[in-house]
């Protein structure tokens, strides 16, 4: 299928014919709903009553009610908070940990009035330390605060000696984490009676598969105030909202079912009070927030990557004391967080410039390799013998974003060869299982999340098999490997008449997914569009008139609907406008001559 590019508008890809009737198969709404709808609910990872019940769910605290350690760690410690106990908080040095970290802190200072440096300590990781609990926090949380109530934020899945040594205190430790675990970390959980390890992995909790840790950080403060009975911390506990959204957004991953709920919840938290350092960090009087689009894409390109570029180069305990101290909408010393922000500015602009270079020498190697970029290419393994961290990960994230395919990078470590990969959102959200067969690839060791991972390979000689491994995994994802491709976006099927674009809408105004991004894209018969005195419209039935759709176009698409017109088809999506009327919104258009018959039934 060739796709028109309207002014940048790059090329889609579309459900199959043969694609929908495989999920089908198995499927428990096949004669419930359309394709369209089918395709939408299985990318969303519904594949069960119980799964389509939570996604139209209006409550956060409805998706964690059932994951009972969480509330059990909740009603334990509420009685050591009441009373002051010291409390330990060691975080990982990205957003996502540094939410964590600020969530959890902030609502001991307002909640219990913890002060910092008297009853409440925190510590964040050095990246030149190595990922997981280092060992210096080990030894200064058993020297120092032997007693105290630790929490371990967004690590410990893999740290099974230092997680061990830190349980032999006599205090309770709390990890909020959802990395994979190790089989080792995994057997302390029950050797322990004074460790509560808050990760839906190691609980095969499903429903909270795909949160990140600042989610996790969210919802536990919120299980301390239903603890507390006290309607003021349960109050203080729904602020938090914005920061779980900002971790969500920054840590890459999949963008369904509770966090799709966090990230507009966030945003709504966000239009009514922001805080201090997301407008410091983000530049807001200059690229302005209005809609859900903008304030995902200011976290994506502007306030992550500043966090990231301090956490990364190992000054995450500035970007900690920045989220801090701006956590409000006027921070407790203006003068010191004015320096905080310029320095992290300052961290960025280096980061950037190493990160320009960096890539710049990714391509030049990619170039070499596999020839270039082309419609075909549908991953890159790359090695190099300069193993910066920081710019790698950086780069590595940029390329899966720009490319939507896997990539992977290899540094040299003088007997090892170490780095990152990235997976695509789509394809982790079509494929859930993709990471479990990539950790099995039986050459490389893989060990992270769903789309962001580390990748180890012992043997330096071994290199030549991992672009095999790649490729096998690959091929072992079936008919869903034809997702992964250069540019390439995603539609869930097709419409032919008013009738079925009727269905359509009415499946998903009922299930509730029509707000912004959560909607599905399919491809619709521009014939059915016709003009009213209205506007463009979708009559549905001759004989009642007002039994209309509104059609307009995506306010990026800088051409007219009488544009889209002269081409046979559109890509499109349905929405509900400010006045409540139904609205198809057209995102872009396709040339006449596209063959669509593998689309059509």
């Amino acid at each position: 299928m060739h796709i028109e590019e309207l002014n940048g508008y790059n090329q889609k890809w579309l459900h199959t014919k043969e694609h929908i009737k495989d999920l089908r198969k198995d499927f428990i709404f096949s004669e419930l709903y359309h394709d369209i709808v089918v395709s939408h609910l299985w990318y969303n990872n519904i594949r069960t009553v119980s799964e389509l019940y939570s996604l139209s769910r209006n409550s956060l605290d409805s998706y964690w009610e059932k994951f009972y350690v969480l509330p059990d760690a909740a009603f334990v410690i509420r009685s050591l908070l009441n009373r002051g106990h010291e409390v330990f908080v060691y975080t990982d040095y990205d957003t996502d940990g540094g939410m964590a970290a600020a969530i959890l802190i902030d609502f001991l200072k307002k909640a219990y009035g913890y002060k910092i440096g008297q009853n409440l300590f925190w510590m964040a990781s050095i990246r030149a330390e190595g990922y997981g609990i280092s060992k210096n926090a080990v030894i200064k949380i058993v020297e120092r605060h032997p007693n105290a109530l630790v929490f371990i934020l967004d690590t410990g899945g893999s740290s099974y000696i230092d997680l061990r040594n830190i349980l032999n205190r006599n205090g309770y430790t709390i990890v909020l984490d959802h990395h994979n675990i190790t089989d080792e970390v995994r057997s302390l959980i029950h050797k322990y009676d004074n460790l509560y390890f808050i990760n839906p992995k190691a609980w095969e909790y499903h429903a909270l598969y795909s949160v990140c840790s600042g989610a996790l950080s969210y919802l536990f403060v919120r299980a301390l105030a239903l603890a507390s009975g006290s309607e003021r911390l349960y109050k203080l506990s729904e602020r938090y909202v914005d920061c779980a959204a900002i971790a969500t957004i920054a840590d890459y991953v999949p963008y369904s079912g509770i966090n799709s709920l966090i990230v507009h919840s966030g945003f709504e938290k966000y239009k009514a009070e922001p805080r201090i350092f997301f407008e410091a960090l983000t530049n807001t009087d200059k690229y302005p927030i209005k809609t859900l689009r903008d304030f995902v894409t200011a976290i994506g390109w502007y306030l992550a990557p500043r966090l990231n570029a301090a956490g990364r180069s190992s000054n995450a305990d500035i970007m900690l004391q920045t989220i801090l101290l701006g956590m409000d909408q006027r921070p407790e010393d203006i003068d010191e967080f004015q320096k905080l922000t310029k320095k992290i500015e300052e961290i960025y602009q280096n980061v950037k410039q190493e990160r320009t270079e960096y890539e710049t020498h990714v391509m030049s190697l990619i170039n070499q390799k596999y020839g270039g970029i082309t419609e075909d290419t549908n991953h890159f393994v790359v090695f190099t013998d300069k193993p910066q961290e920081a710019p790698l990960s950086a780069v590595i994230t940029k390329m899966v974003f720009k490319y939507n395919v896997p990539v992977f990078i290899f540094a040299n470590k003088l007997d090892r060869w170490s780095g990152s990969g990235r997976l695509p959102k789509d394809l982790i959200n079509l494929y859930p299982t993709s990471f479990e067969i990539l950790k099995n690839n039986g050459v490389f060791k893989v060990n992270g999340h769903y789309g962001a991972f580390g990748v180890l390979l012992d043997e330096i000689d071994k290199s030549e098999q991992v672009e095999k491994a790649v490729g096998d995994f690959l091929q072992n994802l079936g008919v869903y490997k034809k997702l992964i491709g250069i540019n390439k976006s995603f539609m869930h099927g097709i419409v032919k008449s008013s009738n079925e674009v009727m269905q359509v809408c009415n499946e998903i105004k009922g299930l509730g997914f029509y707000k912004s991004d959560d909607s599905p894209k399919f491809m619709i018969d521009t014939s059915i569009i016709e003009p009213q005195k209205l506007g463009y419209v979708i009559q549905v039935n001759k004989d009642t008139p007002n039994n209309i759709i509104r059609v307009t176009t995506d306010k990026d698409l800088p051409v007219s609907i009488n544009t889209i017109m002269r081409a046979k088809y559109a890509i499109a999506s349905y929405d509900i406008n400010s006045n409540g009327i139904p609205t198809i919104i057209i995102h872009d258009a396709i040339k006449d001559n596209a063959d669509c018959s593998t689309f059509c039934s």
